[in-house]
């Protein structure tokens, strides 16, 4: 009986330092600004020329917008460690929030029993007023470490002009 006892401790010991393991990095995340732009078809109105026919007097100009990104070296979220790789920016009219970003996000550690990634988000607006505050995910089914996950969507409001990227907390 207490070499069954016996095993079950060292099993259980063994288990605790197997999953008390951290993928979190040793150093610190850095922190990079970039800049990203994205077309608005229909960014501005302007009056048809007198010799229009009648559905022709109103004229849409794309615009060209900015927005500023603070980006991190990585982010965590429950012990999983993750870098966004790159992302784009395309203006969906359709959407609720119209600018629709495409990330793929780089598993740098990966935890037992967890099936999502969650990087954080915060878009403010030109006063700096938080306009939009949730999370991107990547399906961690079948990534591991190293592995790309491509097309984690976010959205953004029209009106966004900073976004910055943190790691992700419950509420």
């Amino acid at each position: 009986m207490k070499s069954v006892i016996s095993i079950l401790l060292v099993l259980a010991a063994v288990t605790l330092c197997l999953f008390g393991c951290s993928n979190v990095p040793k150093e610190p995340a850095t922190t990079t600004v970039e800049n990203h732009s994205y077309v608005n078809p229909y960014g501005e109105t302007v009056a048809a020329p007198q010799n229009a026919e009648k559905h022709d007097k109103v004229q849409y100009l794309e615009t060209v917008n900015d927005i500023e990104f603070v980006m991190s070296s990585y982010y965590v979220y429950n012990n999983c460690v993750a870098k966004i790789k790159d992302f784009s920016l395309e203006y969906v009219m359709l959407n609720v929030d119209p600018i629709a970003g495409l990330a793929s996000v780089e598993i740098m550690g990966k935890s037992l029993g967890e099936d999502y990634m969650k990087i954080g988000y915060t878009a403010y607006d030109k006063n700096g007023t938080v306009i939009r505050e949730t999370h991107l995910q990547a399906s961690l089914d079948g990534a591991g470490k190293g592995d790309i996950v491509e097309k984690c969507v976010f959205e953004l409001p029209e009106e966004t002009v900073k976004v910055v990227f943190h790691d992700y907390v419950e509420k």
